[in-house]
């Protein structure tokens, strides 16, 4: 492209100096040349009219002389206009001068003549003749100047025109030179590029999800291979859900029933045949861990409706502080039996909110029940509820702890589905999809939820509602 807008600059200004030389030539030398030669006839003519006027002293003659006289002043007025340089205006002036003198001979003769005077006839002819003379050698002089001037221009156009075909062939030369050099190295580049994409998409392929490095151009290509890379991550976020849920899942299916087989498989056998209080022991074990699988498989698919954007929900405007109360309440006696302290506090006149009783209550439970699990015996959870005003009115909740408190890394990670952040403590093991469930719950109320904690100290949910 360089070359070519080089190209286009140099054969552009070499056309305008070829024009402006063309018209030179044409307009001023060439006109020089043909008024030159014109004036010179002009003047042989006018001497013969002159002469014969002289001797005839017939009138005919001497309107013959004024008519070209007259054509000459035309043509000397003309060439004067087009004459350039100092040299052409001096023999130019030194023309007119002597053409004036010769005239004024002319003219001094005729006055004698219409006297009857005598005059000195020979003398003024040889002055006329020397003046004629003088004229002709000035405007041979001229005509040779201007010939010599066009055949220079005529001379540097022609090699202007020769540069500008050289330089056009060298410029197309390198440009086909270069052009091919480039498109060799893109398609390389090019080439090296799709290679290495297809190399990765047989990795990918084979459960390899790394990122392609080393692509800077092409722009296209490299924007493909930025969108490649944002695919591997993905692909590689799902593989690890993948690996977490069968992982989660296999542990959640596998522990309640193996429990269920293990207990039924007594009772078939007739064990405790004799022991009805252990039978019915076996019997309530059975019964807990069908109602533990009934509750993670329910929560397995209330996520995914959730996140299909399938679950349904009924909003209806109401307070939120009963949900709060059924909630500790049916919590309580975990917190007795633990020594929990359990705490409510919140303004008076909450304005009542637009919610799914049974979807907030579902989150409540999760997370209050979360809050009584990482937190020790002789501890406190406190359930606060404010109004807050900023841009619009909201519902805040906080769900406070004096557990063992959230490593700071995990907290981004700690409303991800399959997650479990368990603080370096044992617990009871969960599903690990509760606060992912909340997220949602939180997010279709047109809500947000957050986390606040301090290893050691404990932690502190939050989450707010619209109030408008």
């Amino acid at each position: 492209m360089m070359l070519v807008l080089f190209l286009v600059i140099f054969v552009t200004l070499k056309l305008n100096q070829l024009t402006q030389l063309t018209r030179a030539a044409s307009s001023i030398d060439g006109q020089t040349v043909r008024l030159t030669e014109r004036l010179s006839n002009n003047m042989f003519s006018m001497v013969s009219f002159e002469k014969k006027y002289l001797i005839s002293k017939d009138n005919d003659f001497y309107q013959h002389f004024l008519r070209i006289k007259n054509d000459f002043n035309n043509d000397i007025q003309q060439l004067g206009l087009i004459m350039a340089g100092d040299e052409k205006n001096k023999m130019f002036s030194e023309t007119c001068e002597l053409f004036d003198e010769y005239f004024s001979i002319f003219t001094l003769e005729i006055e004698n003549i219409k006297k009857g005077q005598k005059y000195p006839y020979g003398k003024y002819q040889t002055q006329k003749e020397k003046i004629v003379e003088e004229i002709n050698k000035n405007f041979k002089d001229i005509n040779w100047t201007a010939r010599s001037d066009r055949d220079e221009k005529i001379k540097i156009s022609s090699q202007i025109s020769y540069n500008v075909l050289i330089i056009t062939c060298i410029a197309a030369g390198l440009s086909i030179f270069f052009g091919i050099l480039i498109s060799f190295f893109n398609t390389r580049l090019i080439n090296r590029s799709i290679l290495l994409l297809q190399k990765k998409t047989k990795d990918i392929a084979e459960g390899k999800f790394e990122k392609i490095s080393g692509i800077g151009s092409p722009p296209e290509i490299k924007e493909l291979a930025n969108d490649f890379n944002i695919m591997c991550d993905r692909l590689r976020e799902l593989d690890e859900l993948k690996e977490d849920f069968i992982s989660h899942v296999s542990h959640e299916l596998r522990t309640p029933l193996t429990a269920i087989r293990e207990a039924s498989g007594l009772l078939i056998e007739g064990a405790f045949a004799e022991k009805p209080k252990s039978r019915q022991e076996l019997l309530k074990i059975v019964k807990e861990e069908c109602e533990r699988l009934i509750v993670s498989v329910n929560r397995i698919l209330d996520l995914s409706r959730m996140e299909a954007k399938m679950m349904e929900y009924n909003f209806s405007r109401s307070s939120l502080i009963p949900s709060i109360r059924k909630c500790l309440l049916k919590l309580a006696p975990i917190a007795k039996r633990k020594k929990i302290v359990l705490k409510l506090k919140h303004q008076k006149n909450l304005p009542d909110i637009r919610m799914d009783s049974e979807r907030i209550g579902q989150l409540l439970d999760n997370l209050i029940g979360n809050a009584l699990k990482f937190t020790d015996e002789q501890g406190s959870v406190t359930v606060e509820v404010l109004l807050k005003v900023h841009d619009i009115k909201e519902i805040q909740v906080s769900i406070s702890d004096t557990g063992c408190g959230i490593q700071k890394e995990n907290l981004e990670n700690i409303f991800s589905k399959f997650k479990r952040i368990e603080g370096g403590k044992e617990t009871v093991r969960g599903t690990g999809l509760g606060l992912s469930i909340a997220k949602h719950v939180i997010a279709a109320h047109g809500g947000k939820i957050w986390v606040e904690s301090t290893l050691g100290k404990g932690s502190t949910f939050f989450f707010a509602l619209p109030a408008g």
